[in-house]
């Protein structure tokens, strides 16, 4: 034990000293990344400010680029549901407070064209006036909106100092215009010639009265004309507006006020039925032979 404990120690290999290059190694440091979960941990709590906001500083410089801001969804909505709103406060004013409010918008004659047309429709043509009214709101888009709502509320209004105001430089006339509004309001549309004694408004004038007296034999008689193509529904429109204002007429005997409404809402109905007797007349009602001698 003596001998063993007495010889020599064996002796192990150290690393370092067979492998010299482990003691010249070098550590560079490395960049610590995070992510974008933890850099938002590290932003402020509360709301950014103006000077901090980086989509402020993005607009800003889409502006001094002038590239136009994109408007949001729901802007453009409401700007296309603000002009069909002005379509439909247009539509009931008269024909010259219409041209008014266009000139000193400055807006095309299409916008004009359009508000005629919807004014023809009646309040039975829901479908049509509702896709008439979204296209004027397309032509109206372009309004400047601080313009056009002053001008609709001075012209319901009857502002009329306001509206030169608005007009600024336009020479127009409030005066004048006012003047062929009433004379329009007078002469109630077209003029029915004076021609009692000719066969087609003879037929016309029969028709007139069954038709508003609800005769059903001549109802049936105009509705069943087939070589001649009008309007049905246009027809029924312009007879009830009629029943309708002599029905409210005997309810209220108002006097001159009533008689002239009444009058205004018979001539166009007369002047579709004698466009009518005059295509049908002779093939239909009296028949080519009884039509000839019927005039000598």
């Amino acid at each position: 034990m003596a001998a063993v404990a007495a010889g020599p120690l064996r002796h192990y290999p150290v690393p370092w000293l067979q492998f010299p290059s482990l003691l010249t190694l070098s550590f560079t440091p490395r960049p610590i990344f995070f992510s974008s979960s933890r850099a938002r941990v590290l932003r402020p709590s509360g709301p950014l400010t103006a000077e901090d906001d980086p989509a402020d500083d993005d607009d800003a410089a889409a502006v001094s680029a002038g590239a136009p801001v994109k408007k949001s969804r729901n802007e453009l909505k409401r700007e296309a549901r603000r002009a069909v709103r002005w379509g439909m406060e247009l539509a009931n004013f008269s024909l010259p407070q219409i041209q008014r409010v266009l000139r000193v918008a400055s807006l095309e004659r299409e916008v004009f064209e359009a508000l005629t047309l919807v004014k023809r429709l009646g309040p039975d043509v829901r479908e049509g006036r509702r896709r008439q009214f979204n296209y004027i709101g397309r032509l109206l888009r372009k309004a400047q909106p601080d313009l056009m709502d002053a001008l609709i509320q001075a012209s319901k209004d009857g502002d009329n100092s306001r509206l030169l105001a608005l007009a600024g430089q336009e020479s127009w006339s409030i005066e004048n215009e006012e003047e062929g509004e009433e004379e329009e309001e007078e002469k109630g549309g077209e003029e029915i010639p004076n021609e009692e004694g000719s066969d087609d408004y003879v037929v016309a004038m029969r028709w007139f009265d069954g038709l508003i007296s609800r005769d059903p034999l001549i109802t049936n008689e105009v509705y069943s004309v087939h070589n001649a193509d009008f309007d049905r529904q246009e027809l029924r429109k312009l007879v009830r507006k009629v029943q309708s204002v002599q029905a409210g007429q005997q309810a209220d005997s108002s006097g001159a006020e009533s008689n002239a409404m009444l009058t205004r809402v018979k001539k166009p109905l007369i002047l579709f039925l004698r466009s009518l007797a005059k295509k049908t007349l002779a093939d239909v009602l009296f028949g080519p032979s009884s039509h000839l001698c019927s005039c000598s």
